[in-house]
């Protein structure tokens, strides 16, 4: 049976998924989570699904109990960017996973929202059957291009999980010798996956920016209320020019499934 309380989030890392995450907390009688999963928990895909079904029971029953759950954070709060804002290095993530303090809930009806990028990804199509689920998609050009300045799989254009989820998958990425070439074909494989989810919720990064956060009632309702100040990123001045139009150029060539949400002409004017 279908628990409409308890929401899978996912989305491509990079994309804002973790400001997904913090603008959620902020809405009454909802709880997001940052990544707060581990890789252990997933050793195939069986067990991934059982361990989802746990964790969210699990994490109800703390939530209610003692107003706590575990979560990736920094300074024991859920950050809206993972990462240091740097320019010039790798830059390094200022999260670690810890048990994060809420306010407690006001009844059992509250929304309780789980995100994992790729371990959610590529359980999708199992997940649909059990879960509401939704997707933060953000412009691939930018989402390459964030991906370059961080310490993290996706930086060599991996993922550790599809060792046990995809190991196929993960196989053929170590055989693309060009990381650009790697990065595009595991963005596209993404991307195919959210297309082919029926009953996904899809939120774009840029309506979530421009309508203040509100574009996310279409996860949990009240998030209408949202009027939070937001600004894309999508043209960081982290983002080194010179590759960004590579990674446009590449994008572009490739034509992979992101054009079912960013058509030709929005990546060209990116």
């Amino acid at each position: 049976m279908l628990n409409d309380r308890n929401i899978i989030l996912t989305g491509p890392p990079r994309s804002g998924t973790t400001l997904a995450c913090f603008l959620l907390n902020k809405v009454r009688q909802t709880y997001a989570l940052h990544e707060p999963m581990n890789l252990k928990l997933f050793p195939d895909p069986d067990t991934g699904m059982q361990s989802i079904r746990d964790f969210f029971g699990d994490m109800r029953t703390s939530l209610w109990t003692e107003g706590k759950a575990l979560s990736k954070a920094s300074g024991s709060a859920i950050p809206d960017n993972p990462f240091r804002q740097e320019k010039g290095q790798l830059r390094q993530s200022i999260v670690r996973k810890e048990w994060v303090s809420f306010p407690r809930p006001e009844d059992r009806s509250f929304f309780l929202v789980i995100k994992q990028n790729a371990h959610f990804t590529f359980l999708l199509d199992r997940l649909i059957h059990e879960f509401p689920c939704a997707a933060i998609l953000r412009n691939p050009i930018s989402v390459i291009a964030s991906w370059n300045t961080i310490n993290a799989p996706v930086a060599r254009g991996t993922l550790t999980v599809l060792e046990t989820l995809d190991p196929a998958f993960h196989a053929r990425l170590d055989q693309i010798p060009d990381l650009l070439d790697r990065q595009i074909v595991l963005l596209d494989a993404m991307f195919q996956r959210y297309r082919e989810t029926p009953g996904l919720t899809i939120v774009r990064y840029e309506d979530m920016i421009a309508s203040s956060g509100q574009a996310l009632s279409a996860i949990v309702p009240d998030a209408m209320e949202l009027h939070e100040s937001l600004e894309s990123r999508n043209r960081s001045s982290i983002y080194d020019p010179d590759v960004m139009e590579r990674i446009k150029a590449s994008v572009l060539a490739y034509r992979g499934a992101w054009l079912d949400y960013y058509p030709e002409q929005v990546l060209q004017k990116t």
